[in-house]
């Protein structure tokens, strides 16, 4: 009775409108959304653009040339960014929620958005990089989905995403169809803080993948704790930690947890160009792995016996640190408004005078630590009023994303990879750029490289670093090319989005895993093409 009556409340209390905050109780799709219209509800920043929605995080990205966010914890609300925002016109379809200037009116929409994708592949396992477990098989696949979402007293969310999703063979006979809720979750605010419990995707690191977390693989189960807005002390902090579940019937250990934490710090003032960020990952747990109490999980992160093969604390671990640069191009040149240089270090071991098994000394790089089996990521940003651009070099070693436990699977959750989707032991440059013809029209196109099996041993004899040699010169190893396109076409924010993809090379890894290679000397074309359209209510 008592919860009734709370519903009642809550019911009578809460203003029911669409994107444009009319009164319908399930909205109908507006073919015009005014900008100029002082009723207009962009968006709650509560409700967070989802971490897969690169599209509308670059366009944010690119607003300031000194950043009033982290771009490197995604998902987020970009709430100091969204103060200086010329227009929200290109990202429309992305954002979610709706939020009045009575923070004390509830409201919700139950349904906000709904969307249809139409894809083709010519082979099993082709897959969308980045895109939240978008994986395909060989045929034709369709996508139907619906969104809504609720904010109460501004302080509470909630989001939900239910998916339908349908397979056809080569033959378009239908193969198989599935119903579940891919993404959904409630979230508390207080203060700049939030904790977060549900089923969702998060990237970590100032790369468009995150070399220890990315939002490649599908959402998965999460309990997580983050600042919404930068906090402001002797400098700008932001940081997120989560605890996932990883329910995935595995050869190696099923069910799986998954534990993740990024810290970045900006000083102020002269040196607000230099972001300084550090990130500690790791796969534990699972059938048959020893269980944790709440006052274990500082020895675990701490990764004190972390090397200790077999051992109660023998996980899956990983560490980044990275540095960012925003460097003032538009000092000379007045058209370039972001330019961004990054690179980051990451290893699955490391040498630290915390750990057990090590010598207590100075180690370089780093003074106390010093990675082991490493990976690089090094990239450039750039952006003007009309133009998005982005180069990056990619390389993981011999160890990554595989582990003594978990050896089969490994890092990966459903066959992708949770953290960037070329996987262990390879080397890759890409190149990508959007050009915004017009608000409402843009389009992208990406030409990449990359190659695996580079590497044939351990790089722990590399005291500094490991980045050379950038490319592997071996005979027999994969090496391939590929090239993208998006047409990103918005209507008075709804979305027509196009997509192709043809990846070709000599050789073929018949192994599609993240965690495992399997060359077969043979050419081959993979093509991915797909068409989406997304209503925002």
């Amino acid at each position: 009775m008592i919860f009734l009556l709370v519903l009642l409340v809550i019911f009578f209390s809460t203003d029911i409108f669409a994107g444009n905050c009319d009164t319908s109780f399930i909205p109908v799709p507006r073919l015009y959304h005014k900008e100029d219209d002082d009723n207009r509800c962009y968006f709650n920043s509560l409700i967070s653009i989802n971490a897969e929605d690169r599209a509308a995080i670059d366009y944010f990205e690119a607003q300031n040339s000194e950043p009033k966010d982290s771009f490197s914890i995604l998902p987020r609300g970009f709430y100091d960014t969204r103060k200086n925002m010329r227009t929200f016109y290109p990202v429309l379809p992305y954002l979610n929620g709706v939020t009045k200037e009575d923070r004390w009116k509830n409201s919700w929409q139950i349904v906000s958005k709904v969307g249809a994708s139409y894809y083709f592949s010519n082979r099993d396992g082709n897959f969308i990089p980045g895109a939240g477990g978008r994986k395909f098989d060989k045929g034709s696949t369709m996508i139907t989905s619906q969104s809504g979402n609720a904010v109460f007293l501004d302080s509470w969310a909630f989001y939900w995403e239910l998916e339908e999703k349908n397979t056809f063979d080569s033959e378009n006979t239908w193969t198989s169809t599935d119903v579940s809720f891919r993404r959904f979750y409630a979230k508390m605010k207080m203060w700049k803080l939030s904790i977060m419990g549900g089923k969702d995707t998060v990237h970590l690191g100032p790369g468009e993948y995150g070399m220890l977390i990315s939002g490649n693989a599908e959402p998965f189960y999460m309990v997580k704790i983050q600042n919404e807005q930068t906090i402001h002390l002797g400098g700008d902090w932001n940081f997120v930690f989560f605890n996932g579940w990883l329910f995935e019937e595995r050869r190696d250990i099923s069910n799986p947890q998954l534990l993740a934490m990024r810290l970045t710090y900006r000083p102020p003032k002269m040196f607000s160009f230099f972001e300084l960020g550090m990130t500690r990952s790791m796969m534990y747990g699972g059938k048959g792995r020893p269980d944790y109490a709440l006052t274990d999980y500082p020895y675990l992160i701490a990764g004190i016996s972390d090397n200790v093969p077999n051992s109660r604390w023998d996980a899956d671990s990983y560490a980044a640190i990275d540095f960012t640069f925003n460097i003032p191009m538009y000092k000379l040149n007045p058209a370039i408004k972001v330019f961004k240089f990054y690179i980051q270090e990451s290893g699955t071991d490391m040498a630290a005078i915390w750990q057990v098994e090590d010598k207590i000394e100075l180690l370089l790089p780093y003074v106390f630590f010093r990675f082991l089996e490493r990976a690089y990521l090094i990239g450039i940003f750039a952006a003007t009023d009309k133009d998005i651009m982005r180069l990056e070099y990619t390389k993981t070693s011999l160890s990554h994303y595989r582990h003594h436990i978990y050896r089969y699977e490994g890092y990966t959750l459903n066959g992708l990879s949770l953290a960037h989707p070329f996987g262990k032991n390879h080397q890759a440059i890409r190149f990508n750029h959007r050009h915004y013809f017009s608000d409402a029209f843009s389009f992208k196109w990406e030409i990449g490289y990359y190659q695996t099996d580079c590497a044939t041993k351990k790089d722990g004899n590399s005291n500094i670093t490991a980045i050379y040699p950038f490319f592997s010169l071996r005979d027999g190893i994969l090496r391939r090319g590929y090239g993208n396109i998006w047409f990103d076409w918005v209507f008075y924010g709804h979305l027509i989005r196009g997509y192709l993809s043809v990846d070709a090379g000599p050789k073929t890894d018949v192994d599609r895993s993240a965690s495992q290679i399997s060359i077969k000397d043979e050419a081959s074309v993979d093509i991915l093409a797909g068409l989406s359209v997304i209503l925002k209510f």
